[in-house]
């Protein structure tokens, strides 16, 4: 990451535009969303970035609604919604994790992307993350440790990020913050993470989310745990699970629960494209392709089958095989024709591949296609983002 060039240089340039404080005293909103900028401009700077709209926009969508029923609850003040940036910085990495940051900022992984089943189980990580922001826990966590400064949660937050996938940086990030003997003190107490699942949690239903994904994501972690050797889950480190936390979301669901709904047409989609754009190597994406090949793809679900051929399309489009990812679009669209959302993410797909393949007027023709049906809740045309993804 780019931390670990932050690091070579003692972190100085970087510090000196953090909020002074002196040791013990709060960190107010306005510096909170400053340090919140400084770190987010590092990670903005880490070639593992991904700017990718329609993704983006998927997970925004998430993300304002658990906001909007936030901020009805009383979750959400008026000036943590004014004064916070309320951005979402997806990381291309596999490693399955998410994270909130100070002033309202939060990062999203592709392999967390890849492995939830349903949209209501990766609601209910950013819903956790969310309430880690509404409930200020990086102030209140800063606040508990008298000489914990901005600079000493920067690097650190900076260091746990690069930990992953670099341990000499991180050890070296931390280093530069003279931060490295309260590594620990950056998770959040068993009480923040009780209260983020809490808090959480009754955000589920109000923004229209089934609050079963909640345990089906429990779930996935504590099996996770089990085998979580090789460091693949990061999130379960920042995040650890206990008996008492699994068992409290198992009883608020309650006998009458039921099981979580199945996966929506146009999620299976978006987790088809987070699998494809971690760049898992050429073998893989022909795999991919191959896979819809076979004898036995046609009696396969729906949801496997419009999965299965929009990695392939999208594969297509990484290989530049422009034909192979024609045809598996030709074989998708019909199987989500009555489907809205899952014909829009089929639409932009179309239009990303006309593009690449050099023929803009036809990605404009489906960009236009899909501004006459959907428009956003302020006033521009849905496709906006997919424009500038296709037309940049």
């Amino acid at each position: 990451m780019a931390v670990s060039a932050l690091a070579a240089s003692g972190g100085a340039a970087w510090a000196a535009g953090l909020p002074s404080l002196g040791d013990g005293q709060n960190l107010t909103t306005p510096q909170e969303r400053k340090l919140g900028d400084r770190i987010i401009r590092e990670l903005y700077r880490d070639p593992d970035y991904l700017d990718d709209p329609v993704l983006t926009e998927y997970v925004n969508q998430i993300l304002a609604s658990l906001m909007k029923a936030s901020e009805e609850r009383g979750e959400l003040s008026e000036e943590l919604k004014e004064r916070y940036a309320w951005q979402v910085l997806l990381g291309r990495d596999k490693q399955v994790n998410a994270f909130a940051l100070p002033g309202g900022y939060f990062g999203v992984y592709l392999g967390l992307i890849s492995i939830v089943s349903t949209r209501d189980e990766l609601a209910s990580v950013m819903a956790h993350e969310l309430s880690h922001v509404t409930q200020r826990h990086i102030a209140r966590l800063m606040a508990q440790q008298e000489k914990m400064t901005p600079l000493m949660i920067g690097s650190m937050l900076l260091g746990a990020l690069a930990a992953s996938r670099s341990p000499d940086a991180a050890a070296a990030m931390m280093m530069g913050g003279q931060a490295a003997v309260v590594q620990n003190q950056l998770n959040f107490s068993r009480d923040m993470e009780r209260e983020a699942d809490r808090i959480g949690f009754g955000l589920m239903k109000p923004a229209g989310f089934a609050e079963q994904g909640f345990v089906g994501m429990f779930d996935k972690l504590q099996q996770a745990n089990r085998i979580n050797d090789n460091g693949s889950w990061p999130y379960l480190r920042s995040h650890p699970l206990t008996t008492q936390r699994i068992a409290d979301m198992h009883a608020r669901i309650g006998k009458e629960g039921g099981a979580e709904p199945p996966a929506a047409l146009d999620h299976v989609m978006m987790v088809a494209r987070a699998r494809v754009l971690t760049r898992p190597g050429v073998e893989v994406l022909r795999q991919y392709i191959n896979e819809t090949r076979d004898v036995g793809f046609a009696d396969k679900s729906v949801n496997r089958r419009v999965g299965g051929l929009y990695a392939a399309a999208l594969s297509g489009v990484q290989l530049q095989d422009y034909v192979q990812a024609r045809d598996a679009l030709a074989r998708l669209r019909p199987l989500v024709q009555g489907n809205p959302a899952a014909q829009r993410q089929a639409q932009l797909l179309a239009a990303e591949i006309a593009m690449a393949s050099g023929q803009p007027e036809d990605a404009l023709r489906e960009l236009n296609a899909d501004a006459q049906r959907v428009t956003t809740n302020v006033g521009r045309p849905s496709c906006w983002r997919a424009r500038r993804f296709c037309c940049n």
